[in-house]
Parts: structure tokens; C-alpha cells; sequence
């Protein structure tokens, strides 16, 4: 592979700019806070949404329900540096800064150029102002306030202008009759992004950001509004917008065919990849059974283990409850290990208790069945129609499913834990399981012709098993990249490195250079991926093959 990468990389065009990203958006009908959404948007995808341009805008606004006219939480939140940044998303103001004496004015928010040089304004101004396009410089008359010449900029050509040298100076002077005071893209921002992103790209709605006290600190995207944006209280709790893939995704599961005991298998599994396999969803669980052999129905060893503790967990995963648990006084008094919500209380009972019951779906939040069944049936209805059963983090959540009657949420007793001390509490049993007998054992294997339910067993049964992680015995190739790009380049971005590897892993295999090999990049010690190269020094970063 020695040089063939690097010059793969500079005969294929690849110049990567912030408008050409696509991130893929996930819409999110549950009504969340927006450090709640943040949480969530990071433990399923990415972040929450970060935005770059009116395509993106769109985009999102066409992934919210129709029927739905409020607003939904966005990744912008207000930071504490204010600095001059550009209307189409360049971000801060480079080292060509040409303004007037006594400029920028701290008050004054936006730019508008006049006679050569930049000048700072209230935006409420009434200017002309200049617009670009892909041609160039389009000289606009008509008043104006800032946010009305960018509206105008954005629906009929690009966007205001960005100077990022004399050059472009120069051809808007020559635009621009010298008598005009004309705005350019230059405004006052102090917002960032929940994955930092440093483009300043924004899409306000009229009269935001407010500058009243209380205003609120978080930003939500209105769909009636032309996708504007608009700042509220962070506490409030709306639906939200992830963007990125899915990370139940990247696990990568491995049969081995060979009989061994728990243990065995387990340090087999960490030796050569990373643990015995855990499983985290049921598009985990499908997997799993998708790698066992066809022709097995036997079980095969996974990564959970009886443990001493018992704890309270979520059915979907969310490990323990959080400090908002909304135990009834006197409650759990140990009537059960399964958990019933009635009057905006909760209530240990009997997991065979028969009661209706309240599911979560990822599209339209809460859903209640009001057929009675166990608790274990009740888990099954929701794997297969929705989500699972409902997980309740706060008294704003619970007051959506407030009911006379018993419901059965996703709250559990639970004793097990994986090899990989992975604190999710994910579980699908097979019914009567696990079993309360004494002697059947403290480790636990899938059965393949079950569904891929769970069991328990003595640890000591050999039986085949399922790892995973990275295989440690294929031979690892690196090979340093070396990368250049036009205008400003921000590769922190997670999606951004993402895209670049999958143009990457497209382009070597139409040369016949890669089969089934995975990139992936390597980090330094600093936690990077990519670091800018100075004068002196010679900057690559690394690639693995594997």
C-alpha cells in the first residue's frame, strides 16, 4: 500500500468544504429537556442536530411529523465568547480584518461595508445591501434591516457576502457605488454547537436571539416557521433532532464454533478480540443469531454473568434509574421484582401480574395498551410493535402517562452484568427465565432456534460461543494521510471523518484495493485524529487497514 493511498488521494479530487457534508437527521417525538436530548442524541447516535446550511434546514424540516407545530431542540446553545463571524457558516473572522477607525462597536452587532472599508451597526438598520451568488456581487437596493438582507440573500441567490482577503475587497468595491452603505455577511455571535462544530452558520426567526433577560440559552427549530430558529429555556421539554449513524451499528460479532466453558470462552474472546459478545438492542440480538451456523440449534456462551447486587434497570438498556425515581412511600417493599406506575407513583409487584401496560416508540413517544398481560409479555408486545417498555427519567416524563389504573413500565430488578462491565441492562429471556433454582447456574447463553433468547446455565457447560470486537490476529496496515483542502478546514468533526472514510473505502475498491477490510482512523495521544501542518513541520495522520 506504501504511497498508493496518498496519491489515490490527490488524483481523486477529494476536497472536502462544509456545505458539500451530509449528516444523516433522526427525528425524535419524545419531550425531553435539552440536556436530556443531548444525552440521548449522544448515547444513540452522534449529537443532537448542528446545522450548516439551507439545505440542512430543510432537511430537517421535512423529517418532523406533519401534524406537529411547536418546536424541537436543535445542538446550538449559547457559549461564553462573543466573536465577529460570517452569515454563511465560514466561521470567525480571519487575520484580514479591514475596519474602520473606532470599529467594530461592541453594541453593535452586525457589519456593513462603505468606501473600502467594514463598519458595526444595531442590525435593525436600514441599509442596502450586496448579495452573492456563484457569479459574484449583486448590488441590492431597497432598505433593509440585517436579518431582512440576509433572508433576501438566502431565498434568491447564496447568501450575504464573506471577505476573506484584498481580493475579494477589491470586487466588492467595484460592486458597490461609493455612496452606499451596503450590509455584507458580518455579524456578532455568541452560540456554539453541542459537537462544536465551528461553523456559524444560523437561521433566526424574526426578532431572535432575544436579548431579554430569561430568554432562555437553547435553541429549537420551529417546522410552521420555515424551520426558523429560536432560543428558549433549556428546561423545557419538546422533541428533538439527532444527526449520525446509529451506534448499535459499529459492533462487530464473531461465532466461534468450538466448545468451551464460560471462562474459557471468555478469555479466548478477550485474547484475540475485545470480550464475549454483548447486546445492547434487539438489532443486536438479530445479529447475534444471523452469526451462529445455520445448521446449530444447540446455545452459544454471551458476555452476561450473575453478579451479588441487585439493582433497579430500565428494560431498554438504560442501566440504573436515575435521581428522579418516583417510588410511592414505603415502596419497593419487596412485593416483586417487576415495576407497575399508578397515580404518578411506582409500585413493585409479582412480574407475572397481569396488568395493562405503556411501551416507548422512538417516532411517537409514549404508546398505552390497555390489554392486561405480564410484565414479561408486556416487554415482548413493545419489542415487536415499538421500541420496549416504556423508561420514565423525569416527573415531566411521568406525567405523560399518568393513569387511574396500573401500568406496566420498563423498570426491573436486576442482578446480571456483562464480562465487558458495560452498565446497560439490556435483556431478552426466554419465558421462566432466569430461573430462581437453585443449581441453574451463574452464566448465560442464546439460543439460536429461540429467537435468540437468553438462559442460564452452569458455567461449566462447553458449548460454542460469540466474541466481539476487532480481530487482533488479522495483520493491522497503516498508512499516513496527508491532507489538503481550499478555504477553512474543521476536520474535528466526527461525521466529517466518517464521510472521508467511506469515499476512501469506495475509492479502494474500485481499484481492486480493498475486499472486506475496514478503515478505520487512529487517534493520538492527545485524543485527535488530525493536526494542522506548520511551516516547519511535515503533518499526516494515520489510517488503519485491517
Amino acid at each position: 500500500m506504501d504511497g498508493s493511498l496518498f496519491v489515490l488521494l490527490l488524483l481523486s479530487g477529494l476536497f472536502w468544504s462544509s456545505s458539500g457534508l451530509f449528516r444523516p437527521y433522526h427525528y425524535i417525538n419524545v419531550r425531553m429537556s435539552w440536556p436530556e436530548a443531548q444525552s440521548y442524541c449522544r448515547s444513540k447516535y452522534t449529537d443532537l442536530a448542528t446545522v450548516d446550511s439551507m439545505d440542512d434546514v430543510n432537511r430537517l424540516v421535512n423529517i418532523v411529523d406533519a401534524g406537529y407545530s411547536g418546536s424541537v431542540w436543535i445542538g446550538l446553545k449559547t457559549g461564553t465568547q462573543t466573536r465577529w463571524v460570517w452569515s454563511n457558516g465560514d466561521g470567525t473572522v480571519t487575520q484580514y480584518r479591514p475596519w474602520s477607525a473606532g470599529h467594530p462597536i461592541s453594541q453593535n452587532q452586525c457589519g456593513y461595508f462603505n468606501f473600502g472599508v467594514w463598519y458595526s451597526s444595531p442590525c435593525t438598520s436600514k441599509l442596502f445591501c450586496v448579495c452573492y451568488n456563484a457569479g459574484g456581487y449583486i448590488w441590492v437596493k431597497g432598505w433593509k434591516n440585517w436579518m431582512e438582507a440576509q433572508d433576501y440573500c438566502r431565498q434568491n441567490y447564496i447568501d450575504l457576502p464573506s471577505i476573506h482577503n484584498s481580493e475579494e475587497q477589491y470586487q466588492l468595491n467595484s460592486t458597490v457605488p461609493s455612496v452606499s452603505w451596503v450590509w455584507i455577511g458580518l455579524f456578532q455571535d455568541s452560540w456554539e454547537w453541542s459537537d462544536k462544530w465551528s461553523r456559524s452558520f444560523r437561521h433566526w426567526a424574526a426578532d431572535q436571539p432575544s436579548q431579554s433577560s430569561g430568554s432562555g440559552d437553547c435553541v429549537g427549530m420551529s417546522r410552521a416557521n420555515s424551520g426558523k430558529w429560536a432560543q428558549y429555556s433549556c428546561d423545557l421539554k419538546q422533541p428533538f433532532i439527532c444527526y449520525g449513524v446509529a451506534k448499535f451499528q459499529s459492533q462487530e460479532y464473531h461465532y466461534m464454533n468450538e466448545s468451551m466453558t464460560w471462562q474459557e470462552a471468555q478469555s479466548y474472546c478477550k485474547a484475540r478480540f475485545i470480550d464475549l459478545a454483548t447486546a445492547d438492542t434487539m438489532n443486536d440480538v438479530n445479529r447475534l443469531v444471523n452469526t451462529v451456523d445455520p445448521g446449530y440449534s444447540g446455545s452459544v456462551w454471551i458476555g452476561l454473568h450473575a453478579e451479588t447486587e441487585y439493582r433497579w434497570v430500565w428494560s431498554m438498556g438504560d442501566s440504573v434509574i436515575s435521581q428522579d425515581s418516583m417510588w410511592h412511600p414505603g415502596q419497593p417493599n419487596g412485593d416483586g421484582e417487576c415495576v407497575m406506575s399508578l397515580n404518578g407513583s411506582w409500585y413493585d409487584e409479582s412480574c407475572s401480574t397481569v396488568l395493562p401496560f405503556v411501551c416507548f416508540n422512538d417516532s411517537t413517544g409514549f404508546m398505552i395498551t390497555k390489554t392486561a398481560v405480564s410484565w414479561r409479555d408486556a416487554q415482548s408486545y413493545c419489542r415487536q410493535h415499538h421500541t420496549d417498555l416504556a423508561s420514565i427519567s423525569s416527573p415531566e416524563q411521568q406525567n405523560l402517562i399518568s393513569d387511574k389504573s396500573s401500568l406496566w413500565i420498563g423498570l426491573f430488578l436486576d442482578s446480571w452484568e456483562w464480562s465487558d462491565q458495560k452498565s446497560l441492562s439490556f435483556r431478552h429471556w426466554e419465558a421462566d427465565q432466569p430461573s430462581q433454582s437453585s443449581g441453574s447456574g451463574d452464566c448465560v447463553a442464546m439460543s439460536r432456534k429461540e429467537s435468540g433468547k437468553w438462559a442460564r446455565y452452569s458455567c461449566d457447560l462447553q458449548q460454542p460461543f460469540i466474541c466481539y470486537g476487532d480481530d487482533k490476529l488479522i495483520r493491522k496496515q497503516i498508512a499516513k494521510l496527508k491532507f489538503s483542502c481550499t478555504g477553512k478546514c474543521t476536520l474535528s468533526d466526527p461525521s466529517l471523518q466518517m464521510a472521508i472514510l467511506n469515499e476512501l473505502s469506495q475509492k479502494l475498491k474500485s481499484m481492486g484495493l480493498e475486499s472486506d477490510r475496514k478503515l478505520s482512523w487512529r487517534k493520538n495521544e492527545d485524543g485527535e485524529v488530525f493536526h494542522r501542518e506548520n511551516k516547519s513541520t511535515s503533518s499526516s495522520t494515520d489510517c488503519n487497514f485491517q
